[in-house]
């Protein structure tokens, strides 16, 4: 169960005005918080929640107030289906309303007119977008950045190209402009978040013939794959994060010591080949400041502007 999902929500009747004077008393005091107006949660299981579980917490908070046709949209479908993002989760709830003429906004939560294509699946009893239609509406109100992670986990996730393309152009010309660029680096290549965003910063800074993952065949049968190799200047380009020697999912049974002599090994195997020139570790820091970036590869020959 996702810990959303565990915390109790507390509301407020109008039938028990004691019981939500009670409340009350308890949100004042700090024992409680206010969720949205009339719902509350304990606060330490509160504290502990990321952005994105307090996300889901309000949409839980806010599903007495749609309407029966209301299917959860944009940000919100994004939380359920735990697509990545770069910015932080909204506090505000989301939804598509089909019998509306026009968006709706109440404290906490917008309800767009629209005719969303439904996952099939609910949540808490609500439907909510397909990862898709998600992806791709979601891609046409942030950044490029959010936009390329968000369409590249669509695809990780087995939506088809041809699928995101489809509604690209179905959405008209509003945020189209974002979609065609977002759609020109997006990969199913791409293996995280920071991948993805590099391929981005890679782009805005005219970086050209970037091949993600690319494989090194040794005589032995062994492949040494990376995440990015430049073939006319012979550099590879690797993004480093922490979680690559620290996430249990991705350390594989090893220790974090193990992932360090293995990817160092890696390394030295690659920088070995003769068609290698260099090698650059990208870091989240690097990523978040494109000048540090620039500066990183000009250090190494990697072509930019």
């Amino acid at each position: 169960m996702h810990p959303a999902n565990a915390i109790e929500i507390l509301r407020t009747n109008d039938l028990d005005r004691a019981g939500a004077r009670h409340l009350q008393r308890r949100q004042r005091a700090g024992e409680l918080v206010r969720v949205r107006h009339g719902v509350y949660v304990e606060r330490a299981p509160w504290e502990a929640l990321d952005g994105r579980s307090r996300h889901l917490v309000r949409m839980r908070a806010v599903i007495p107030l749609l309407r029966s046709d209301a299917v959860f949209a944009l940000d919100s479908a994004a939380a359920v289906f735990g697509l990545p993002r770069l910015d932080p989760w909204p506090e505000r709830v989301q939804a598509v309303g089909a019998g509306l003429e026009h968006d709706r906004h109440r404290v906490g939560l917008t309800v767009h007119a629209g005719a969303p294509e439904r996952s099939g699946k609910l949540f808490h009893g609500v439907p909510f977008t397909a990862l898709a239609q998600t992806a791709v509406e979601n891609a046409r109100r942030g950044t490029l950045a959010d936009a390329v992670v968000g369409l590249d986990h669509a695809l990780r996730s087995g939506v088809g190209r041809g699928e995101l393309e489809r509604l690209c152009l179905a959405g008209g010309p509003w945020g189209a402009v974002r979609l065609e660029q977002a759609l020109a680096i997006c990969d199913v290549r791409h293996e995280s978040v920071g991948e993805s965003y590099l391929a981005v910063r890679a782009a805005e800074l005219h970086c050209p013939d970037w091949e993600p993952q690319h494989e090194f065949r040794w005589p032995d049968g062994r492949v040494d794959r990376v995440d990015f190799w430049l073939p006319r200047q012979g550099i590879v380009v690797e993004f480093d994060g922490r979680q690559k020697y620290e996430d249990p999912g991705m350390l594989g049974g090893k220790t974090g010591a193990e992932a360090v002599w293995t990817e160092k090994q890696r390394e030295d195997r690659v920088r070995g080949r003769s068609e290698v020139n260099g090698f650059v570790r990208v870091y989240w820091e690097h990523v978040v400041a494109p000048e540090r970036l620039r500066s990183l590869f000009r250090q190494h020959g990697v072509p930019c502007r």
